[in-house]
């Protein structure tokens, strides 16, 4: 007896040509996997059942046909879910391959110029990486990097200068180490990032010294008030102040970071004019410092 998923393929096969068959089970069977993953587009978690809609071209008319990724059967207007989410698949274009990207197993989706881009921009990300994902799925412009356990970082790549990151069950801490030096060149190389980003290159930022050194001359003294620059000119010993400055960043839980930092030090000298900066994750916007500090998460003394 054939199995539901045998009965699908043929009847796709006589909707479109026996041809389009072996790309079409391909297909079905990488978006299932992308259905699977958590907080994917086509999860039906979400409330929202997953629809492949396969196209074609014949001359000048397009021929369509929607597919259940839940039920293995073709839609109709009689039995289409009201609550859906559709992706489009292009037998003329589209792709979906099993290959290794740097030794990691991967699944790609979607048309083969938007897979190059963004698999070479892949290339470069996993160079830097401390830790690699167990496997990868690249689905159109969003990559899921699987660490296994339910543990995702979410990349998504929009254009040539976008990159929005986001954490599936993953600690800020956890990403950070498993990014590594991946951080800096997502930070150098894409100009419009997400808060999620700003968080995690924060916290990987915080992990030694040097990176907490690059990351203050990069983010925030260049962005100092003329009051808080005359704080840190007046320092008898800027680099020890910085050392210290360092360990009391250190110390925070990272992984319960908010949209921002407060810092106040309050000088012996003059007690009553602390220096407060105010470290403000945004989107787009980056990394923002104000003057004045909402709730001070680091306060000491110098």
């Amino acid at each position: 007896m054939k199995s539901r998923f045998e009965v699908l393929l043929e009847d796709l096969g006589g909707r479109f040509t026996k041809d389009d068959i072996p790309k079409m089970r391909d297909a079905i069977l990488a978006l299932r996997q992308v259905m699977e993953l958590p907080v994917s587009y086509l999860n039906p978690s979400s409330g929202y059942h997953p629809v492949v809609v396969f196209k074609k071209r014949f001359g000048r008319i397009v021929k369509e046909v929607p597919v259940s990724l839940l039920e293995l059967k073709i839609l109709n207007r009689y039995n289409m879910p009201g609550w859906r989410r559709e992706v489009e698949f292009w037998l003329d274009n589209d792709i979906a391959v099993h290959e290794s990207l740097l030794g990691v197993d991967a699944v790609l989706i979607g048309d083969p110029r938007t897979l190059n881009r963004i698999g070479d921009a892949l290339r470069r990300i996993a160079q830097y990486m401390s830790v690699r994902p167990r496997k990868l799925v690249l689905f159109y412009n969003s990559v899921y990097l699987d660490y296994g356990g339910g543990r995702y970082i979410l990349l998504t790549l929009r254009g040539g200068n976008d990159i929005e990151l986001r954490l599936i069950r993953m600690k800020l801490s956890e990403a950070a180490s498993y990014l590594g030096k991946a951080v800096e060149y997502m930070d150098s190389a894409f100009g419009n990032k997400n808060i999620e980003f700003y968080k995690v290159l924060f916290t990987y930022a915080t992990s030694t010294y040097s990176t907490f050194d690059w990351f203050f001359h990069k983010y925030l003294y260049p962005n100092l008030n003329p009051e808080q620059r005359e704080f840190f000119e007046e320092m008898q010993d800027y680099r020890n102040f910085l050392r210290l400055l360092y360990s009391y960043v250190n110390r925070l839980n990272k992984d319960r970071l908010g949209d921002s930092v407060g810092i106040r030090v309050v000088r012996r000298g003059n007690p009553h004019r602390p220096l407060e900066i105010e470290i403000t994750f945004t989107n787009r916007g980056g990394i923002q410092v104000e003057r004045y500090v909402r709730t001070a998460h680091i306060s000491f003394m110098v």
